[in-house]
């Protein structure tokens, strides 16, 4: 794909100034314009890494994500590759993507995420130091890989920080006002500054994003 890219066998795609191709493991993303010319370019060169290394891809399990084009385009799509033709908001690598702002419902799967992990904990059953621990170590490090990728909402973070504050003084998923020692923002502080050393989220999410 790099070689049909530097010998100029694509149509350059406006607004992509970077590498077309995204492959990580095994997933690979291609941004290609949908014209016939260059989707028989991706199958063919698709076609021909299979025969010199015995690794077919299996169109059908690849999904084609539109962005601006016609119908006539999509057909064209679906005709020369066969995959599924699909829409955003999407998943890639565990990762919500869209072309606007994520709604509530797209970021929730990663709040019950961590939802899921606090039963299992039995959290009732370990003392305070013991449950900050599980705080720092887990459920501060889960949203890490999205924020990387995307500005979780503030919405979004509030809710993972009802949760990490509920399992630290509860050791569940609500906790009463009163049964919290002390103010979030200030367990959220290094313990060099009298803090637990919990992660701040909205610090570490612009952090990651720069």
């Amino acid at each position: 794909m790099a070689w049909l890219s530097d010998q100029s066998r694509l149509s350059e795609v406006h607004g992509l100034p970077g590498p077309r191709v995204s492959l990580y493991a095994d997933d690979l993303v291609i941004f290609v314009v949908p014209c016939c010319d260059d989707l028989e370019l991706i199958k063919a060169a698709s076609d021909l890494f299979g025969l010199a290394s015995g690794l077919f891809s299996n169109l059908t399990k690849s999904v084609a994500f539109p962005l601006h084009c016609t119908d006539d385009q999509i057909a064209a799509v679906h005709l020369i590759l066969a995959c599924r033709i699909d829409s955003f908001p999407c998943r890639y690598l565990g990762v919500p993507l869209a072309v606007r702002k994520l709604r509530r419902v797209d970021e929730q799967p990663l709040i019950d995420r961590i939802a899921a992990r606090i039963p299992g904990w039995k959290g009732r059953l370990l003392n305070e130091a013991g449950r900050t621990v599980l705080v720092r170590a887990t459920l501060s490090a889960i949203p890490i890989h999205t924020s990387i990728a995307l500005c979780i909402s503030p919405w979004a973070l509030q809710q993972i920080d009802k949760l990490r504050r509920a399992f630290v003084w509860a050791g569940d998923v609500n906790v009463a006002g009163g049964r919290c020692r002390v103010a979030w923002t200030i367990a959220c502080r290094p313990k060099a500054l009298g803090g637990l050393g919990i992660s701040d989220l909205r610090r570490t999410r612009i952090a990651l994003r720069a």
